[in-house]
């Protein structure tokens, strides 16, 4: 048969075949003779094959372990050789088909290369970084997901982004700025830097968090009741039923100054004849009187949070609003 027609009966897989299945498609279109051939010069791909070209200059070689490889060729009264017409044929017919796919192939991954969108990393890129694997794979799974990987996507790009940033370069997403503050909330500052030193480029440091923490418009003053803020998230949310809880939990005992309204907390506040805590009512410049109320007024034992409930009859999960702590 022709080369052109072979090529049309022969798919690019062909190329990809290793060990077992090249040796198999090898024996099927060139025998039992060419298979040996091969096998005993290793050659155990299409690619192995188009690089070393004439497979037969093998048995020019001087060696007992080639003489049952030598059935291949005949030899003449002056101690030439040549390789048998038709091996040679099935051989040259063999190899030039698997030449005219490889070169096809290339064109068309070249074309591919050129009009696609595709981002093609090199192969020494992944052996070096074969995290690229999986975060491919990932993004194939994320991507017929039901489940929000908002987050996710937003804290690997702040990571990439500032990673290749000089360190005051670095920015953060809004989004992550708020997880980095209910992290240092809840955590802590020990669980807090541990999470930013050991995920690079993730968190900002912890002065950024208490500077955007006091200059936020949701700052909590102690026993302030935000009742104003408190109205316009019921109007946000279109309800005006809830519920209230009070919870708290055990805390240091130690006066701590809040730069933000001039006061020191962790006193016990007093109450008003209505039996509201008075705000702001550890506010002093003397020394004198603030040993005074450490030394006589009592110090919390813990931190109480005053949360309401809106009530809703859609299905809108609604969150609670912390009115006062």
């Amino acid at each position: 048969m022709s080369s052109s027609s072979s090529v049309n009966n022969l798919k690019e897989v062909v190329l990809f075949f290793r060990n077992e299945t090249f040796y198999c498609f090898v024996k099927e279109n060139c025998g039992d003779i060419v298979l040996e051939i091969m096998q005993a010069q290793d050659i155990s791909s299409v690619e192995c094959l188009l690089d070393v070209g004439n497979i037969f200059t093998f048995l020019e070689l001087d060696s007992n372990a080639l003489v049952p490889l030598k059935k291949a060729r005949l030899i003449l009264s002056d101690g030439s050789f040549f390789v048998k017409k038709g091996i040679l044929h099935k051989v040259e017919i063999f190899t030039r088909i698997l030449r005219v796919l490889s070169q096809q192939h290339s064109t068309s991954y070249l074309s591919r290369s050129n009009n696609s969108s595709d981002i093609i990393i090199p192969e020494d890129r992944v052996q070096k970084f074969p995290f690229l694997v999986t975060l491919i794979t990932y993004s194939k799974f994320i991507m017929k997901s039901k489940i929000d990987f908002t987050f996710f996507y937003l804290m690997m790009t702040n990571i990439i982004n500032n990673s290749i940033k000089e360190d005051r370069g670095y920015r953060y997403d809004s989004i992550v700025r708020q997880f980095a503050s209910a992290l240092y909330i809840l955590g802590g500052r020990i669980t807090y830097e541990f999470v930013r030193i050991n995920v690079s480029a993730f968190l900002p440091n912890i002065q950024s968090i208490l500077s955007s923490t006091a200059s936020s418009e949701n700052y909590l003053t102690e026993g302030h009741f935000d009742f104003n803020r408190v109205g316009d998230y019921f109007n946000s949310k279109k309800t005006t039923l809830a519920f209230c809880a009070e919870d708290c939990t055990a805390t240091a005992s130690k006066i701590v100054y809040d730069t933000q309204t001039d006061t020191f907390i962790s006193c016990s506040l007093p109450l008003d004849q209505n039996g509201w805590p008075i705000a702001k009512s550890y506010s002093t410049d003397s020394f004198t009187c603030l040993e005074n109320w450490y030394l006589n007024d009592p110090i919390a034992k813990s931190l109480g949070a005053h949360l309401i409930q809106p009530l809703s009859s859609s299905l809108e999960n609604i969150s609670p609003y912390l009115l006062a702590v």
